[in-house]
């Protein structure tokens, strides 16, 4: 199979669709990695040729997303929504960042809204690593994340246990 990810793949839309279609053909199947933060038209160029969705929701919280991200996430719930309500097949896959969106209440809020996506086949948590540091040095800059902890084995293992009773298949690390 092919995976079309990226910064955000969808904004090659033409391309993905074209070269999608083309894989389709072949009987190769195809994954679409996406934030959802897009415009739903560049969706519909794409998802005809499309047979998974990863689908990342960093919080729940609109104001936290915005201190976090710098951009209101009522476009990437609205575009869950509306792949749920197309049936299309999805792996929501939830950032954690310790300390920043990983508190209980957050977790609870992400988990509900996801619940409520019918077409969601996993959910794949996706702890904070430190593997982009490298790069960061390479190109003489800081990494601003440096002071954060990794989780352990056992915080993950609390956070998957918190999020499972949602009665959806639950993996760390996707």
């Amino acid at each position: 199979g092919v995976t079309f990810s990226g910064g955000e793949p969808l904004w090659q839309s033409g391309f993905i669709a074209q070269v999608a279609h083309k894989l389709k053909a072949e009987g190769i199947h195809t994954i679409l990695d996406t934030a959802g933060g897009v415009g739903w038209c560049r969706f519909e160029e794409v998802l005809p040729y499309i047979d998974l969705v990863l689908y990342d929701i960093k919080t729940f919280d609109s104001h936290l997303h915005r201190q976090l991200t710098g951009q209101d996430n009522d476009l990437i719930l609205m575009n869950a929504k509306l792949l749920a309500e197309k049936d299309v097949p999805m792996c929501v896959r939830l950032v954690l960042i310790p300390g920043l969106n990983d508190s209980p209440d957050e977790l609870r809020a992400r988990m509900r809204a996801v619940a409520e996506l019918k077409s969601v086949q996993q959910v794949d948590l996706l702890p904070y690593h430190r593997y982009g540091a490298g790069k960061y040095t390479r190109l003489g800059l800081d990494y601003p994340l440096a002071d954060l902890p990794e989780y352990t084995d056992e915080q993950l293992n609390e956070i998957q246990s918190m999020v499972e009773p949602f009665g959806i298949k639950v993996t760390i690390g996707g």
